[in-house]
């Protein structure tokens, strides 16, 4: 059967946008699907979307039958509509790629998805949601090392190295920080135990209906001076010219005893499950110092560009990228 495909992906906005290199870097993955459906001789066509009511136009004129769905983040909305891609598909008759909404939704919503997690025993950093423009949960947490951040963005936007601060020492501070996050993203905020070990992340993919992790991986911050925070904020992400950005190489496989390796994947699998995901995912944790693995994110369709952290585990898993295009056209 001829198989056609629309690669949806969605907008940018503005250049002097803080953000925008993060919206922006989807058309690294766009040209990177579009050249495998190429290479594997099945038809598609690229289409940028604004909104849910755009794509609904879109999907109502498409005879393609699948959706290749990049679409991460629809620009100039508080809560992500994004999520409901998926959903709007199946309500036009079209297959696609990826996760489907109920986990998009739970994975995009840390506070719930954190929730979820504990609830199948899963570890996450213990903390507190401060409601929009309410710090008053600050007062009743521990002494100790936290770091706040937005509880429903993803691409690290939001995080910065003064995300991290020592409660009660850092007060002043943090309630200043937390303000200026309310006032830039108008959403709840979460204040969690900041985890000072290793920073691991998973790549699984579905086989077979069933999660296989591609790879454990670790992210080397050996080229960091004495002082600095070993995290992964913004700018180590998007910001090619940092320090940050070009000394945060990536380990794979991470050098990790056989059974915390083991446990780590396993980790993965669970957070997959509890979560209702499919196709792929990338799951973020911190392994503590008695290498307790805990949670910091699952993501569901996560950043499949060439170069990133997903396309070098299916590269370690002997996945040819355009062998993991086609697998998710066929699920």
């Amino acid at each position: 059967m001829n198989r056609s495909v629309l690669i949806a992906h969605n907008t940018f906005g503005d250049p002097d946008d803080p953000f925008y290199p993060s919206r922006w870097a989807v058309t690294d993955q766009v040209n990177a699907v579009a050249e495998s459906l190429d290479r594997l001789g099945i038809g598609n066509e690229i289409v940028a979307v604004e909104n849910l009511r755009a794509l609904t136009d879109i999907l109502a004129k498409s005879r393609h039958e699948y959706v290749f769905n990049l679409c991460e983040e629809f620009v100039g909305e508080s809560i992500n509509q994004s999520c409901y891609v998926p959903a709007l598909c199946r309500a036009f008759g079209k297959r696609f790629s990826g996760n489907d909404t109920p986990a998009l939704v739970l994975t995009q919503n840390k506070i719930y998805s954190k929730a979820v997690l504990t609830g199948y025993g899963l570890n996450c950093p213990a903390g507190v949601v401060l409601p929009i423009n309410d710090c008053s949960l600050l007062e009743s947490i521990e002494p100790g090392r936290y770091i706040i951040k937005p509880s429903l963005c993803d691409a690290s936007e939001g995080i910065t190295h003064d995300s991290v601060f020592y409660w009660p020492q850092d007060r002043e501070r943090v309630l200043t920080l937390a303000n200026e996050l309310f006032q830039r993203f108008f959403q709840p905020l979460i204040v969690e135990q900041f985890i000072a070990g290793r920073e691991i992340n998973c790549s699984v993919l579905e086989v077979n209906g069933k999660p296989k992790v591609l790879a454990v991986a670790e992210i080397d911050f050996s080229a960091f001076k004495e002082g600095m925070l070993n995290i992964v904020d913004y700018d180590a992400k998007w910001s090619p010219d940092t320090f940050v950005y070009i000394n945060t190489p990536r380990k794979l496989p991470a050098e990790l005893p056989d059974d915390i390796y083991a446990n780590i994947a396993d980790v993965a699998r669970r957070a997959w499950l509890a979560t209702g995901c499919s196709g792929y995912v990338r799951v973020d944790m911190r392994l503590s110092e008695d290498n307790i693995p805990y949670i910091l994110e699952v993501n569901a369709n996560p950043d499949i560009t060439p170069e990133a952290g997903f396309a070098s585990a299916l590269h370690y898993a002997g996945i040819e990228y355009h062998s993991f295009v086609e697998s998710m056209i066929s699920l």
